[in-house]
């Protein structure tokens, strides 16, 4: 049984589908990854315990990608008044209404919000583990 389901964009709940979703979830992942691996470093190289708050901005780009996924929305597609849901059936396009438009921002801004704050709270633990370390 195949559904295929035609998504249309939603204003300030989705601009993206499932193809540029995982691409979302894919740079979030590396993100992850990179704040591992720098924090990895830190550690062995036993660098002092404010560098470890470098750390906010691979953590940042993680959980952006990280909540674009879970949302379903694209902050940049946002931002330049676009949406992208051409492999649902929903086509690609232009944001022509100017209230829709306004909607997407706002939800990107939280988004961005939501992502600095999150990667804000892990960078700081770091920092106090860093420094529980010393």
């Amino acid at each position: 049984m195949s559904v295929n389901k035609k998504v249309k964009y939603s204003a300030g709940s989705c601009n993206i589908g499932p193809k540029e979703i995982r691409k979302r979830y894919l740079f979030g992942a590396v993100g992850f990854i990179i704040s591992a691996l720098l924090l990895i470093a830190l550690f062995i190289l036993n660098e002092p315990y404010p560098f470890f708050l470098t750390v906010i901005i691979p953590l940042f780009l993680g959980f952006i990608g990280f909540y674009q996924g879970f949302f379903k929305f694209c902050v940049v597609n946002a931002h330049a008044g676009i949406y992208d849901l051409s492999d649902m059936g929903g086509g690609k396009g232009n944001v022509k209404n100017k209230r829709f438009h306004e909607l997407d921002l706002k939800r990107a801004n939280i988004l961005v919000l939501y992502a600095f704050l999150s990667a804000l709270i892990l960078s700081l633990l770091a920092v106090f583990i860093a420094y529980l370390a010393v």
